[in-house]
């Protein structure tokens, strides 16, 4: 294997490596995500946010998980954040980013506990032999899928 093929301290080749989440409140959706997904974020009231790096952008506040960082964007307009989830027409789709979670029921009481809401239900793949799935919209309105193991 050559030198540049593998290195531990990058992602490999091809896997997710950053993830940018636009908003329109900071404080609101780090309290989403932490709450839903456990992501790890500074307090928005203690650790101000970046300025905003491109047009159209406010601020940028960041996240990790244990193996993905990335940032939540303040967009300038409310009409900035693009939202896709569109129940009357579910044969239009977007690119849609799956966390892992444990459960798929108890992820999604937390999803509506903290201002989101289901897009789509737990739906068991072949069966549930390959695991379950379920789409929310964030408090934000952006369109995440969560997807849990088989037996979950």
């Amino acid at each position: 294997m050559a030198s540049d093929d593998c290195n531990d301290s990058f992602p490999a080749v091809g896997e997710l490596c950053w993830l940018e989440v636009p908003c329109n409140d900071i404080a609101r959706v780090v309290s989403f995500y932490t709450t839903v997904l456990g992501w790890e974020s500074a307090d928005p009231a203690s650790s101000p946010s970046l300025p905003g790096a491109m047009d159209g952008t406010d601020a940028v506040h960041m996240f990790k998980t244990s193996k993905l960082s990335g940032a939540f964007v303040k967009m300038s307009k409310p009409e900035g954040v693009a939202t896709v989830a569109d129940a009357a027409h579910p044969a239009k789709a977007a690119v849609l980013t799956s966390f892992f979670v444990p459960s798929i029921e108890e992820t999604l009481k937390k999803v509506e506990d903290a201002g989101g809401r289901v897009h789509v239900p737990k739906t068991a793949i072949a069966g549930g032999s390959m695991g379950y799935f379920a789409r929310f919209i964030d408090s934000e309105g952006n369109l995440q899928g969560i997807w849990a193991a088989p037996g979950k």
